[in-house]
């Protein structure tokens, strides 16, 4: 009969620990909040710089260059930013990465010379999928691995709410009196936000 009732109790006792085991956003709440505005300030870049460049009067070839260099930064990021996100554990590394990310966005509005222009899009190339390297290496460093798949799918849920909101907040600035370079501008708001915000994560699990 004990081992009747053993038996009979361990899938629910299965069952109650699989119940209690969910992730809680809130100890994630700060690097979620920075991946948001990740989503939000990325995307509008990605969606409006063309119409930026060709506003400023870049020339076609100039504007194949920046692809060009855009490009090369995505290629050499991961080599870039691997002994970062190894070390990575807290928000340190989505809030640098962010920061970066801010001032890419900015380069193209404060002047249109080429090497600014050059300059962002190395950085930006360089940068922008490493922000998410950064938060699949949080997840890993910091839940157990029963929970990294709903780790990274909240990270992916606050990332495409980002993502739907960036191009229509960018277009609806750049409607307005102050284009492009105000919505270009907002985006590097909304990243540099994120990188402060990233800053105040906190390690959950002891070193």
């Amino acid at each position: 009969a004990l081992t009747t009732r053993r038996l009979a109790g361990a899938p629910g006792a299965a069952g109650t620990g699989a119940r209690r085991e969910r992730l809680r956003w809130a100890p994630l709440g700060f690097a979620l909040a920075a991946y948001l505005l990740f989503g939000l300030g990325y995307i509008g870049y990605m969606s409006f710089v063309i119409a930026l460049l060709r506003g400023q009067g870049l020339s076609e070839g100039l504007r194949t260059a920046f692809y060009v260099l855009l490009g090369a930064g995505v290629v050499a990021s991961s080599w870039l930013w691997a002994g970062l996100l190894q070390r990575a554990r807290a928000g340190g590394a989505l809030a640098l990465l962010n920061g970066l990310l801010a001032l890419a966005t900015l380069l193209p509005v404060l002047s249109a010379h080429p090497l600014a222009v050059f300059a962002s899009g190395a950085l930006f190339g360089a940068v922008f999928l490493s922000v998410v390297a950064s938060t699949t290496a949080l997840v890993r460093r910091n839940l157990p691995t029963s929970l990294w798949p709903a780790g990274i799918a909240a990270f992916t849920v606050v990332f495409a709410a980002g993502q739907i909101a960036g191009p229509t907040l960018v277009g609806w600035l750049a409607d307005g009196p102050g284009g492009l370079p105000l919505g270009f501008m907002c985006s590097a708001a909304a990243l540099a936000l994120g990188s402060l915000l990233a800053l105040r994560q906190r390690p959950l699990q002891p070193a």
